[in-house]
């Protein structure tokens, strides 16, 4: 009967254990099918709303300059902050933290 509560014991925290760390982090980043034309069009919308501000030269996350590094940044801060949805057609979520150096992803 002991061995049973200890058993029990050990369950019950492995459950609640889990149950308090929620669900695994995941980031929306860039899906390599997206094309540079369709993301260069959603950094063209998103910008002009104001979601660029730490990709502006001497930013955290101005560097790499490309279409695809700035796509991943906006699409994830949209996730975390706006939508909590990964648009199909530009992001794809992935649960490897996508932040560099200092550009640190929310």
């Amino acid at each position: 009967m002991e061995k049973l509560n200890v058993i029990s014991c050990f369950l019950v925290l492995l459950f609640f254990t889990s149950f308090c760390q929620g669900a695994p982090k995941r980031w929306c980043v860039v899906d390599e099918w997206a094309s540079d034309v369709t993301l260069a069009a959603f950094l063209d919308r998103t910008c002009k709303r104001g979601h660029c501000v730490d990709l502006q030269p001497g930013k955290p996350c101005y560097l790499p300059l490309t279409i695809r590094s700035h796509a991943s940044y906006v699409l994830n801060l949209l996730y975390r902050t706006k939508t909590r949805k990964c648009p199909p057609h530009l992001g794809i979520l992935k649960s490897v933290d996508p932040s560099y150096g200092d550009c640190k992803y929310p």
